[in-house]
């Protein structure tokens, strides 16, 4: 079981996502936007931060930048949930890595594949 925070501005995206991690045997908490989520993580660090790329307030990238530079979450595990069309392998990446991609629409299967395998290689805190 690991705690997951789930950061995405669509409301029904995320209430699908906390029920399906949650069944999953996961504790889910949810993040409307970047500035939420950042500092929801800050107080509780997560075990694992699913993030929307394209958000009004602060995006995916600047949640990636700002978690990855704080010592109580720069070892937590980022996978970037998007609509967006990533570059392929071998083409330049953002400047900050995510642990791992999911693109919207996703598979259910795929997600969870996705999310169990950062969850297993995750570096111990």
């Amino acid at each position: 079981m690991a705690r997951i925070l789930v950061i995405d501005e669509d409301a029904l995206l995320r209430a699908n996502l906390h029920r399906l991690l949650a069944l999953e045997g996961h504790v889910v908490v949810e993040a409307q936007g970047g500035l939420d989520g950042v500092e929801r993580a800050y107080e509780h660090p997560p075990d694992l931060v699913l993030c929307d790329l394209v958000m009004p307030d602060l995006d995916g990238l600047a949640v990636m930048r700002l978690l990855r530079a704080d010592p109580r979450t720069s070892r937590v595990p980022i996978v970037v949930v998007t609509g967006s069309v990533l570059p392929p392998a071998g083409v330049a990446r953002p400047p900050i890595a995510a642990d791992g991609y999911v693109t919207k629409p996703f598979d259910i299967a795929q997600l969870l594949a996705v999310v169990s395998e950062v969850l297993a290689r995750r570096a111990p805190r």
